[in-house]
């Protein structure tokens, strides 16, 4: 018995085909573009682009697209916390980047995700004291003249990278337009130093 037997092969002839009207997927391309365009519209900053309904449409694009933009894309203005360490009386980066440590083969070690998540937990604690940068031109200085100001904590992380003088620095990227002004493309806003206690 030959597999054609058990199985017949039916002919595809143009008389076999569904005929979807052009109308419907023009339909349902508009449908989907306004909606894409109301929740898109709802989650960006107020512009000069305002659609008819919008503020009530914001109510249902928060239960329908909860994460907004931010699932997708994260701004390029948002601060950014560098981790500092004090070593022989220097200020030091104190960040694992993925290319800093030889055993992050591909990614595996979780490291450097984790300081994130340490320097998170220090500047939740209550004890975190913030000096301003303005006055100062660059990172070290400011962390030179906040060492005065340094509050004694414990870090709380089972993997602590951040022991002894250490401190975090909130940077801010330098804008686009003003990049051939700075040769840094982020300048510090303020720092907070600690003597850290580690476990």
């Amino acid at each position: 018995m030959r597999l054609t037997d058990r199985f017949p092969l039916r002919s595809h002839s143009p008389g076999h085909s569904v005929a979807v009207p052009r109308v419907w997927v023009t339909a349902i391309v508009v449908t989907w573009v306004v909606v894409c365009l109301y929740v898109a519209q709802s989650f960006v900053p107020h512009n000069v682009i305002s659609l008819p309904g919008q503020s009530s449409a914001r109510k249902a694009a928060t239960v329908v697209a909860p994460q907004g933009w931010a699932f997708f894309t994260k701004s390029a203005k948002d601060a950014q916390y560098a981790p500092y360490r004090m070593t022989d009386g220097q200020w030091h980066s104190a960040a694992l980047t993925p290319h800093s440590r030889p055993s992050n083969v591909f990614g595996l070690d979780r490291a450097p995700r984790s300081q994130g998540i340490e320097t998170a937990l220090l500047l939740h604690q209550k004890t975190v004291r913030w000096t301003s940068c303005t006055d100062t031109t660059s990172v070290t200085q400011c962390l030179t003249h906040a060492a005065a100001r340094a509050v004694k904590t414990t870090n709380p992380s089972p993997a602590p990278t951040l022991c002894g003088r250490a401190a975090v620095a909130e940077m801010k990227p330098v804008p686009w337009a003003w990049r051939h002004l700075s040769p840094e493309r982020h300048t510090p806003e303020r720092v907070a130093v600690w003597d850290v206690k580690c476990p």
